[in-house]
């Protein structure tokens, strides 16, 4: 079989569908290729900020957005902890109006998980319902860029446009574009995240835990999941650790998790920091979401940089081309970079140090940089934010 479409997009994830839905309300037609049928397994732990609910709806329309959310919304959190080891070191009360910025105390806090699998179900089918054509359970085989021509593994010949390529960390599309031009700057290497869901019956925790010094450099977590609770761990690529699913084993042991021969570790490859610095090349060809390495390091973080930046890829797309796309995208460049260079202090000895030590005693400036810097994306400098923190006391 053989198509055409202005633009084809490879990966139905939150990049996919964020741009292929802003497509269609612009007009213009769209096709979505993904190698798994819906609704798919997805390794990732939900956490859904402020600036992601804001995104999505802005893509969605209200009513479609209420809709999504009472329907992939697993749990509202209100507490965050941070451990070192397994010692507790400071846990965050959100939606205490004592330890919210003042500009948010009228604002829903919780921390929000979603069930991904259901939400990219759901965003998908939303993008089939607009009158987007979906081509799942079949893989990219080859890319002809010059040609401009995708062929499927089982055959199907899809011709384009515009090429939006939303097919994550290990993407078919990066591969295939850095076999075709030498010179195209390709990502770097990714992180490899663990992760299970447990039931409540073996293993029960609230809010939102993070543990550093489960794996040297890098945090492990476990998030409570309505009926589930969702543990997981990071080992970044500089990291030396060969034998990281020991450490998970190990760690899952050390909470009292029960019964393990129930849960089978499963794995993911996951851009941390590593950006591609031109996620764009010839005048057509967009990279977008994980597959332009576009993940907040010190969080893991990465639906609202899928859901913004497959939105930014279709604004540049409607108006004006590829270079309109790396100006919207600097400012993601712009929010990663600050990660990681928080995330590169915690790599440190001295500052480190600083902060286990000085952490418990400042719960308030925890969920202040938590609300401000995680849920609502800014640049603010370190010292700006410890200006505007030391205000609002």
């Amino acid at each position: 079989m053989e198509y055409h479409f202005n633009t084809l997009i490879v990966g139905g994830g939150p990049s996919g569908c964020a741009c292929g839905i802003t497509l269609l309300k612009g007009g213009r037609d769209c096709c979505i290729v993904d190698k798994y049928a819906f609704p798919r397994t997805k390794l990732c732990a939900g956490l859904f900020t402020a600036k992601s609910q804001g995104c999505l709806q802005s893509v969605l329309g209200q009513a479609v957005y209420a809709e999504a959310m009472r329907t992939a919304m697993m749990s509202k959190e209100n507490t965050f902890s941070l451990f070192r080891g397994m010692k507790p070191l400071v846990t965050c009360n959100l939606t205490n109006t004592s330890e919210q910025p003042v500009a948010l105390r009228h604002s829903d806090c919780h921390i929000h998980l979603v069930n991904r699998p259901v939400l990219d179900n759901f965003l998908i089918r939303h993008f089939v319902s607009l009158g987007g054509f979906l081509i799942e359970g079949d893989a990219v085989k080859d890319v002809d860029f010059a040609g401009k021509v995708v062929t499927l593994a089982s055959g199907t010949i899809v011709r384009y446009d515009n090429l939006v390529a939303a097919d994550g960390a290990t993407s078919m599309v990066e591969k295939a574009l850095v076999r075709h031009d030498g010179t195209f700057a390709a990502k770097g290497n990714s992180a490899l995240c663990l992760e299970i869901n447990v039931d409540r019956e073996d293993y029960d925790a609230n809010g939102v835990n993070i543990y550093f010094d489960i794996v040297k450099g890098s945090y492990a977590w476990v998030f409570a999941k309505g009926e589930k609770v969702c543990i997981g761990l990071v080992k970044l690529p500089w990291q030396k650790n060969n034998d990281v699913q020991r450490t998970m084993l190990d760690f899952c042991k050390d909470l009292g998790v029960k019964n393990m021969d129930k849960y089978p570790l499963r794995g993911a490859m996951l851009p941390f920091g590593n950006m591609m610095p031109r996620p764009v090349w010839g005048g057509n060809v967009y990279f977008v979401g994980d597959a332009a390495g576009l993940v907040e390091p010190l969080t893991g973080e990465g639906i609202y940089y899928a859901l913004q930046s497959g939105q930014y890829a279709a604004e540049s797309i409607l108006e004006g081309g590829t270079e309109r796309y790396l100006g919207k995208v600097a400012y993601l460049h712009s929010l990663i970079s600050k990660g990681r260079y928080y995330q590169s202090l915690l790599e440190m000895k001295l500052p480190s140090r600083f902060f286990f030590r000085h952490a418990p005693h400042h719960r308030r400036f925890i969920s202040y940089f938590y609300l401000t810097q995680i849920e609502h994306a800014s640049l603010d400098s370190f010292w700006k934010i410890m200006w505007k923190y030391k205000r609002q006391k």
